[in-house]
């Protein structure tokens, strides 16, 4: 997936493994609900992790509109370049 920030994608993988229940490979494609079966419940848990990683705070009405890894850390780079503004 072009756009996605590379680093950010690196950083993100060890935090999904252990949400990784379906074993599916992860990479800047990985989808969320379709390979990784991930529920309301799990995006929560799994949201608080990478907030915590990043030290950062994500908006919850972005979620419907991040369906991969990619996409969130292209979410996450977005959100880190407007609390450095």
């Amino acid at each position: 997936m072009s756009g996605a920030p590379a680093e950010t994608v690196a950083r993100l993988i060890p935090l999904l493994e252990p949400f990784n229940k379906t074993g599916a490979h992860l990479s800047a494609a990985t989808r969320f609900t379709e390979d990784l079966n991930f529920d309301s419940l799990i995006v929560m848990e799994f949201v608080a992790a990478v907030e915590d990683a990043f030290d950062i705070s994500v908006p919850l009405n972005i979620l419907p509109d991040v369906a991969t890894v990619g996409q969130l850390a292209a979410a996450i780079e977005k959100i880190l370049g407007e609390e450095k503004s």
